[in-house]
């Protein structure tokens, strides 16, 4: 469910209105809003609200932006997600919770893709209990480093800045899993300062398998940004496991000492294919699910 907020110059509710019955809006509400500004310039705007089911915003949305007079500056659009709402619609109607605005997608993955101090502590600390299950070989604590590690927004990033041509998306979300990674070598060096050799895990799938889970990961993924109830969390936890794991146990190596077994050049091809099949396929994934952004955004 969606509630949709338009700001338009004012005399454009009427344009605004008809986008929305065009798209399968049965009603809308029209109120004027006055507008001060920093200069002391003041304005009057149309103000039109819209209750509506998730595919219907994103239907109106879509619609709206391809209009010859959408202009963001003049217009701008706020979109919320209630609780629940209470209208003229059937239940079973306003809760289809399947596809989502794109602009709620876009906005939602930048925000997890930049680089913040909360990033970068959640990354350190993630990487410290990985590797010291990694050492150790303790599952509970290799769930638990995953578990804060919000790698897989950062390559969704990508295949949803790719497919829609949003380059700056695609390169923060790629500068901003670099960085992911060179932390998660970090504490795997700080683990392997404080621990004792050797290193117990190495149970690592082979080359097809994780290729396959990471093609699961990255529909499964690209799925639930666009679904008010998908679970991201769990999906998250697998893309974690099939990108974190490797640059941490290196770190981690390269204090205490690889196995003799190591195959370092596979492990490298592994987790870049991995990377590569979840951007990939999540592109493939939004492309089919027709995610469109106007180029202006």
């Amino acid at each position: 469910m969606r509630q949709i907020t338009v700001s338009a110059p004012a005399g454009d509710a009427a344009k605004i209105s008809e986008v929305a019955f065009a798209s399968g809006i049965e009603r809308v509400s029209v109120s004027v809003r006055r507008v001060i500004e920093a200069n002391g310039s003041e304005s009057v705007k149309d103000c039109i609200e819209l209750d509506v089911s998730t595919p219907q915003a994103k239907a109106f949305i879509d619609l709206l932006a391809k209009q010859p007079f959408f202009s963001r500056d003049e217009y701008s659009v706020a979109v919320r997600q209630p609780r629940a709402l209470v209208s003229h619609q059937p239940l079973k109607d306003l809760t289809v919770p399947l596809v989502e605005p794109a602009i709620d997608i876009f906005q939602e993955l930048w925000q997890f893709s930049q680089v913040t101090y909360g990033f970068l502590g959640r990354i350190l600390i993630g990487g410290l209990l990985l590797g010291y299950g990694l050492v150790e070989f303790k599952l509970l604590f290799m769930i638990s480093g995953l578990l804060f590690l919000p790698l897989l927004p950062l390559m969704l990033s990508m295949g949803f800045g790719f497919w829609t041509r949003q380059w700056r998306l695609a390169i923060q979300g790629l500068g901003s899993l670099a960085v992911a990674l060179m932390i998660l070598t970090a504490a795997g060096l700080i683990v392997g300062w404080l621990t004792n050799p050797p290193v117990r895990y190495g149970e690592f799938n082979s080359l097809l398998t994780g290729v396959l889970v990471s093609t699961a990961v990255g529909v499964a993924g690209a799925l639930a940004t666009a679904d008010d109830v998908g679970r991201r969390e769990m999906i998250g936890l697998a893309a974690t496991a099939q990108v974190a794991i490797v640059p941490t146990w290196l770190g981690c190596c390269l204090v205490l000492g690889f196995p003799l077994d190591a195959s370092l050049s596979r492990l490298c091809s592994g987790l870049l294919l991995n990377i590569l099949a979840i951007v990939v396929v999540s592109l493939f994934t939004y492309a089919l699910l027709g995610i469109v952004i106007p180029r202006d955004h």
